[in-house]
């Protein structure tokens, strides 16, 4: 079976290695497009640190998070075994963790409370642990995004925020990363007055074109192979991956990828202009205009990047249909991926062109 290695984040490890080396300060929010590699970047870390650093890496992924029950039986782990001292002998022994470690006793009387600053203000006694034992504490929240709309008296978002800031600003006990693929998650939190000075922001985009030829040519790609691959992948690391597997039929292989995303794409086209659609924004519906939808990806297709200027509702629907990726932190908007881009061209060149 063919082996695919991590491959060449140097910039992305050397800054997170600086965050690490330095005191907590800040929290950091790791964004960027799609598939660009975040987890992938994350587990490399985890598994590179050495021993005096205790990891916490929760990913909420593949969880439904409804309410605040999900969300609690998501961030904690449960060790069975131990019913006293409980955090004191794992810390000691473990370093890298799925989870909060808990008592199924405690996790019980979590959910009875719905009260997330119990849960919190136990997370805050672990990393106290951790420090005493003369280690460090790392918490890592994988697309976060996913509690976004979760409430418990407030949006139970802004409790977590509350408890990184605690751990963070105030004790400077715990490196905190929250990572996230939704780019209006990412501007809304930008635009969060509250974390204001509180915060940094670390993009992990797809390679760029030096970095994905060379990883093309370190599984033997041919100059024409790799200038295929890279002309309708550009450098999204999982589209190279799945070229390398297909190596064998790679034109092939392309031409099959490109016409799944066209028909994806001209079938939300279609939907929309038959049968409309709306975006919700600050608890309102607002409806999309098809028009308007039609005229930011023509321009978009002919500059591939603009200015963070294109109408909220416009916006929000691309970037919800996984076409478009908004960078709050530069103020620009592109396609999720070189194939976007050129499945978007084909389509709307087959609309208006009479194909």
């Amino acid at each position: 079976m063919l082996e695919i290695e991590f491959h060449n984040r140097e910039e992305e490890i050397q800054e997170i290695t600086n965050i690490l080396t330095g005191r907590p300060d800040l929290i950091t929010f790791v964004y960027g497009p799609i598939n660009s590699g975040k987890t992938e970047l994350f587990n490399h870390v985890i598994n590179t640190l050495p021993e005096d650093f205790v990891v916490f890496y929760i990913n909420l992924r593949e969880r439904l998070v409804r309410d605040y029950n999900d969300f609690i039986e998501a961030l904690f782990e449960i060790n069975e075994n131990r019913k006293k001292k409980l955090v004191k002998e794992v810390v000691a022994e473990v370093t890298r963790f799925a989870g909060i470690p808990i008592s199924r006793a405690l996790l019980d009387q979590f959910f009875k409370e719905g009260k997330p600053k119990n849960a919190f203000r136990y997370i805050v006694e672990v990393v106290k642990e951790v420090k005493s034992n003369g280690k460090i504490s790392v918490l890592i929240l994988d697309e976060l995004q996913k509690i976004g709309d979760v409430k418990i008296d407030d949006y139970l978002i802004y409790e977590l925020f509350n408890l990184f800031i605690r751990l963070t600003k105030e004790m400077h006990s715990c490196h905190v990363f929250a990572v996230s693929s939704d780019s209006l998650f990412i501007e809304r939190v930008y635009s969060e007055a509250m974390l204001h000075g509180r915060c940094r922001y670390l993009l992990v985009d797809d390679f760029d074109y030096d970095t994905a030829k060379a990883f093309l040519e370190n599984y033997g790609f041919s100059g024409r192979e790799v200038e295929l691959a890279l002309n309708y992948f550009g450098g999204k690391p999982i589209y190279l991956v799945e070229a390398v597997k297909n190596r064998h039929r790679l034109r092939e292989f392309c031409g099959e990828m490109l016409s799944s995303r066209r028909s994806e794409i001209a079938q939300a086209l279609k939907l929309l202009k038959e049968l409309g659609d709306e975006v919700v924004i600050r608890g309102k519906m607002y409806e999309v205009e098809y028009e308007k939808v039609i005229s930011a990806l023509k321009e978009l297709a002919v500059k591939e990047q603009l200015p963070n200027i294109v109408d909220e509702v416009t916006k929000r629907y691309l970037v919800r249909e996984n076409i478009v990726f908004v960078d709050p932190v530069r103020g620009i908007l592109k396609f999720q991926s070189k194939l976007d881009l050129l499945a978007v061209r084909e389509v709307l060149g087959l609309m208006f062109d009479g194909g």
